[in-house]
């Protein structure tokens, strides 16, 4: 078998070592488009590391659309070109949390601007849209119990899915495909940099104002209310990457790891 030279990235990060050497494997055709990748022990093996790695690394490739593990008989690489593969791979490798700031700060431009026109320019069909994601949202936040990888998910799908009709509802298909691209790279940060956790109860509460400004064509509070929801998710970034600055995070192997990589927020719109 052939086995790669171990390269770690800074900080001790085998994942991103994983991801490279995926990449390489399919810039060089070894997995192809449709076919299925070798198991978590091949893959182990073949990359001298341990299995955590690796599944991380098949997380984070699964999450970004390159990998494909639905069809419950293992991991498949998606039929989308080479070129995007290689493109999302090689954007995921070099994701900062510096990097989200500034996707962020430009998301906040893009749904203000949207929320204001969305506002004046919304169809019927588009309130019952934004409704009925209110309400699946808010069905969301009631679930008793531990809530499980698969509800916060549900509840992120929810909050994105609003968002995204928000910006549909403007009426500018040219935003709508700017805005579309911004959000999978913010979400393919998120991998990097941000701990998964549900939506909050101030959150649904913003997510409701918005919609109550939309549903009375109040252009300049839609926008303020977007303005708002955003900057209080801007705010907990900076400070956190502040404290990353600061730190020295070790995994439990004591490998010193890159605090903005690492950064733990609850991000949650």
């Amino acid at each position: 078998m052939n086995v790669p030279e171990k390269k770690i990235g800074q900080g001790g990060r085998y994942y991103e070592y994983v991801i490279e050497n995926i990449k390489d494997m399919i810039s060089r055709g070894e997995l192809k488009c449709g076919e299925k990748i070798p198991s978590e022990r091949e893959l182990a093996e073949k990359f001298n590391v341990s299995r955590v790695p690796i599944r991380e690394a098949l997380k984070i490739l699964e999450y970004m659309g390159i990998l494909d593990s639905s069809q419950g008989d293992g991991t498949y690489v998606r039929s989308i070109t080479t070129e995007d593969i290689i493109s999302k791979m090689s954007f995921a490798v070099n994701a900062t949390a510096g990097a989200i700031a500034d996707l962020l700060e430009v998301r906040i431009n893009l749904e203000t601007f949207a929320a204001y026109h969305a506002a004046h320019r919304r169809t019927n069909e588009d309130i019952h849209e934004l409704q009925q994601l209110m309400l699946a949202m808010r069905e969301a936040k009631k679930k008793p119990g531990i809530q499980s990888e698969e509800d916060i998910h549900r509840q992120r799908q929810l909050s994105y899915q609003f968002h995204s009709s928000m910006v549909k509802a403007a009426h500018n298909s040219i935003l709508s495909s700017i805005y579309e691209n911004l959000f999978e790279l913010l979400e393919i940060s998120r991998q990097f940099t941000i701990n998964e956790s549900g939506i909050s109860y101030n959150s649904i509460l913003a997510h409701e104002a918005i919609l109550n400004q939309i549903i009375q064509r109040d252009g300049e509070s839609a926008r303020e209310s977007v303005a708002g929801h955003l900057a209080d998710l801007k705010a907990k970034l900076d400070a956190g990457l502040s404290q990353a600055k600061m730190e020295k995070v070790r995994n439990k192997d004591g490998q010193v790891l890159d605090g903005g990589r690492m950064l733990s927020l609850d991000l949650e719109a």
